[in-house]
């Protein structure tokens, strides 16, 4: 061996010299025969040289008898110690020293033209195999001595064991890089009753599978035999390291992404039971292999291809930093090339079911799929950057893909592919890369890049991707491995949004756009973490997925929402078609004018079957509406006051709505009481028509009616049968169905509150009002408003009102009842918030006792009954009874506003956590003002002006 190494080209070689005159003759003779081949590469490589110190012997030996009989011996000591050693301390060496000699071997017979880079690759391989098997052997042993194995502690073997070790990628290919990791998989068959107590099966297989790591990769005396990547099983992030068979197949079935089939392209039983590895490898071939051609497939590696921003032309690309795996034209390129094909067409045409990429090569030109010319300069490409990657990687042991940053050190690399002119080398590299990139970017070319501006986007496999990772700092993520690690996620179908093969399918396609739109939102990490999260409690993908996909518009709300409201978010996660609206041209129209929202409830209604369609339809068509209503006040399309009139407009069509199905199901089973009317008075926000998205449905029912019965099959006397019908009402209204709930409703307001029957004749709620009604029933009877009535009925029940309000008081004593409440209310509610405007002290509840109070103590002076706080407010100014009304007005309008964007963004308005900084800035952008410090110190002055206005008006009206 020693005269038939090819010399490298010359350089100086002190280190080489001085160990060589260490060495004894018998030791020196080979090696200083080979000193032309030697010289150069040892005093190149540290690491090799030190292999080269520490077996002297045993290199003189290899080089006398050449590479193939020393790797023999290699192999056979391997074997032989995993058959009898008896505890890790023996055997660890052995792999050890094993492995250090074939990396010898191996360079020295790969530079110096005795093995080919294929021949060097397979040793690794097979040394790979070897080691695990023997580590595999002592652990079954140590498992029989613990008393875990159901079989005779003489069968207790690798080859028993239930347990398959599966290679995947280069080293199932067997053409495993120089100083690579080994990517393998285990399954176990439970069937196979090795164990004594199969229900620990996971458990004690996972257990030897971390042993076994272990054995392979901690450092120890003479280093570490292989890094060991588990990280190719399925799911990884949250599977244990060894998997049953039928739990990897279900996988693989349901959840399997197009990027493992290819992985297991190359997948092959290496060590442990083979009979159990053969037996996967059998039923997992139709998942592999699909039978026809396989379009959906097609689509899916067109978008994982476009997320790679292809140029043709490399020629001015820098050698010197060039990553020769994964960079343009690099070995990953054709391994796609090659592999998507397999994927396509290897169903059919069992051909290509190959591993070895380059076998793939030239079963993919045989069958025509490409034409010889590229299977031989592809073949020929491949080996020459695997020859390169070798060379990088035996320099120091280094697991480097990466070409050195400085010429000097790449002309190293240079001389050691035996060129000794820096320039020569680095045009065949040059023109190695381009010809990959030829081929490459020809292959499947339809459709527009997914990859983004800045470059490339590509999350398959387990290694971060280094132009990736440039890419997604460019954009401006803090962690771009943390991103990458949560696509993969989304990609195992990890969560249940992502489990559907078509809403992976679209998420891939979406991937490039979401993350600029994701990194355009201020705190690019936050908005993935955000994003994540509302990703991970979606119930499916697959419908809000195609949405995003097609319309920018929707990715960038839905980022703003996650951002600055969180309950936006949630009505998205349980209901995606929420979103439907906001693509319609039409969505601000639809949002800000009454008759077109009515007109639209109406149509969605009329289409219901039954009356528990009914039910269902008003939940879903009222929670869209509601979405959008608040999507349209978040936007600044419609103002507060505006998203309150239409809060306010839904509400009152859906209840009309619901009372008119639920009055007909309830006449035909208990008929009609001749002469009766009916009448839906609301109070609160409803009647004022200042809903939120939040707010509950205050409402009371009068009747006008005979004490008689009903005429139906099944009668009730007048009393029950109204407030019977309200019950049924009610639940129509607040029954929780697969739809959700529609509104709470609040029903407080009727005569003797909850302690009155749910339904109020007019006589009694006229006596109830005249003779025993609180003063704070008057203030919210100040703003009632009839929302449905029978005939002339509504007329009636205003004359009722306006007799009530009308009535002669003792201004002195109602407005100390006004004080006193607001008092009480103050000691038993307090504001739970600085920005509970509500309830804090010169809050909303103050402005409104000024307006209430005003029209119980010079109702005709302000001439606006049952009007809304605002323009009570608004009048109490023009009459000179609130100097400040127009003032107040304004401060109305921004607590208003600032309140219904509270309740539309977010879920937890009154905990400090909710407020973020996003949500700050949208509150103060929507209130038009600068900045959120800004809005809330004018609040804290605004508070003070109210409290000022309302003390003095009380002086005022008690002298009314």
């Amino acid at each position: 061996m020693s005269s038939s190494l090819r010399p490298l080209p010359a350089i100086a070689h002190p280190r080489f010299d001085a160990w060589l005159a260490e060495l004894s003759g018998s030791v020196s003779a080979p090696i200083r025969d080979a000193a032309g081949a030697l010289g150069p590469l040892l005093e190149s490589a540290p690491y090799l040289l030190a292999l080269a110190q520490e077996n002297a012997e045993w290199f003189a030996d290899a080089l006398t008898n050449g590479p193939d009989n020393a790797f023999a011996g290699v192999l056979a000591e391997v074997t032989a110690a995993g058959v009898s050693a008896s505890d890790e301390d023996v055997l660890s060496p052995v792999l050890r020293i094993g492995k250090g000699r074939t990396a010898l071997l191996a360079a020295v017979a790969e530079t110096g033209g005795l093995w080919t880079t294929a021949q060097s690759t397979a040793a690794l391989s097979d040394l790979a195999d070897a080691a695990l098997d023997a580590a595999l052997n002592l652990l079954m042993r140590q498992a029989a001595d613990k008393g875990q194995l159901a079989i005779p502690a003489d069968q207790a073997t690798a080859q028993n064991s239930g347990l398959a070790l599966f290679a995947l990628g280069k080293h199932g290919g067997q053409e495993l890089n120089y100083s690579s990791d080994i990517d393998i998989v285990a399954f176990f068959d439970p069937q196979k009753g090795v164990l004594a107590d199969p229900m620990e099966a996971t458990k004690t297989y996972s257990r030897i599978v971390q042993k076994l790591v272990g054995l392979m990769e901690d450092r120890r005396a003479h280093g570490y035999v292989f890094r060991t990547d588990l990280r190719l099983r399925p799911d990884p992030g949250s599977t244990p390291v060894a998997i049953s068979f039928d739990a990897a197949l279900a996988y693989y079935e349901s959840r399997g992404q197009n990027w493992e089939r290819a992985a297991w392209i190359k997948a092959r039983a290496c060590a442990g039971d083979t009979a159990v590895g053969a037996a996967f490898l059998k039923e997992l071939a139709p998942y592999v292999w699909r039978k026809h051609l396989d379009f959906a497939t097609i689509a899916d590696i067109q978008a994982m291809k476009r997320q790679i921003n292809i140029a043709k032309n490399v020629g001015d690309i820098r050698v010197e930093g060039h990553n020769v795996k994964l960079g343009r034209g690099g070995i990953r390129e054709i391994e796609f090339f090659t592999q998507t094909q397999q994927l396509i067409a290897g169903g059919r045409d069992k051909a290509l079911r190959v591993k070895p990429t380059t076998h793939a090569l030239a079963a993919l030109a045989a069958s025509n799929w490409i034409t010889p010319k590229a299977a031989n300069e592809l073949t020929e490409t491949y080996w020459y950057l695997r020859a390169v990657e070798n060379r990088l990687q035996m320099l120091r042991d280094e697991q480097t893909h990466v070409m050195p940053a400085t010429a000097d050190e790449v002309a190293v690399i240079g001389r050691l592919m035996g060129q000794p002119d820096l320039a020569l080398f680095e045009a065949d590299y040059r023109a190695a890369l381009e010809r990959v990139v030829g081929y490459y970017s020809e292959l499947f070319t339809e459709g527009e890049t997914l990859g983004s501006g800045e470059g490339n986007l590509v999350f398959t496999g387990s290694d971060d991707d280094p132009e990736t990772m440039e890419t997604l700092s460019t954009m401006g993520f803090g962690n771009p491995s943390k991103v990458i690690e949560t696509v993969r996620k989304w990609h195992y179908g990890s969560y249940a949004a992502t489990r559907a093969s078509a809403a992976r399918a679209h998420l891939t396609e979406l991937l490039p756009a979401l993350l600029a739109t994701l990194s355009s939102a201020g705190n690019a990490d936050e908005a993935m973490a955000r994003f994540d999260d509302f990703l991970s409690r979606l119930p499916t993908g697959v419908q809000l997925f195609a949405l995003l996909r097609n319309h920018p518009n929707l990715r960038t709300l839905l980022v703003q929402l996650l951002a600055s409201a969180p309950r936006m978010a949630e009505a998205v996660i349980h209901r995606a078609h929420v979103m439907d609206g906001l693509i319609d041209p039409a969505f601000a129209n639809d949002v800000t004018h009454r008759e077109v929202l009515v007109g639209k409830v109406d149509a969605f209604l009329a289409d219901a079957g039954s009356y528990e369609e009914i039910i269902d339809r008003a939940r879903i068509i009222g929670q869209e509406q509601k979405f959008l209503i608040a999507a349209g006040l978040l936007s600044g399309t419609v103002s507060a006051n505006g998203a309150g009139e239409q809060f306010t407009a839904l509400a009152e069509t859906l209840l009309n709505r619901l009372f008119g199905s639920v009055r007909v199901e309830f006449e035909r089973r208990h008929g009609v009481i001749a002469g009766g009317r009916v009448a839906l008075l609301a109070f609160g926000k409803m009647a004022s028509r200042e809903m939120t998205v939040t707010s509950d449905l205050d409402f009371i029912l009068l009747y006008d009616a005979p004490d008689a019965e009903s005429d139906g099959d099944k009668p009730l006397t007048t009393n029950h049968y109204y407030t019977r019908l309200t019950q049924r009402l009610v639940a129509a209204i607040t029954a929780p169905t697969g739809e959700g709930v529609l509104y709470e409703a609040d029903m407080r307001l009727r005569p003797s509150g909850n302690a009155g029957p749910l339904a109020t004749s007019i006589t009694g709620f006229s006596a109830y009002h005249r003779d025993n009604a609180w003063t704070w029933e008057h203030l919210a009877l100040s703003r009632g408003r009839v929302i449905a009535a029978d005939g002339s009925f509504g007329d009636d029940v205003d004359r009722a009102i306006a007799e009530v309000m009308s009535r002669p008081r003792d201004a002195v004593k109602t407005i100390e009842d006004v004080v006193s409440m607001r008092a009480l209310m103050a000691k038993e509610r307090p504001a739970r918030h600085q920005f509970d405007l509500k309830l804090a002290e010169g809050g909303l509840v103050d402005l409104e006792f000024i307006a209430q109070s005003a029209q119980l103590v010079a109702g005709a002076t302000v001439a606006l009954p049952q009007a809304s706080t605002a323009h009570v407010l608004a009048r109490l100014g023009e009459t000179g009874l609130v100097p400040e009304g127009a003032r107040l007005v304004e401060i109305h309008e921004v607590y208003s506003t600032v309140l219904q964007v509270m309740s539309s963004a977010l879920v937890n308005p009154f905990k400090d956590e909710a407020w973020t900084a996003a949500f700050k800035e949208l509150l103060a952008g929507l209130t038009h003002y600068p900045d959120f410090g800004r809005l809330e110190l004018d609040l804290a002055s605004m508070r003070a002006e109210v409290s000022a206005a309302a003390s003095r008006w009380y002086v005022k009206a008690r002298k009314l």
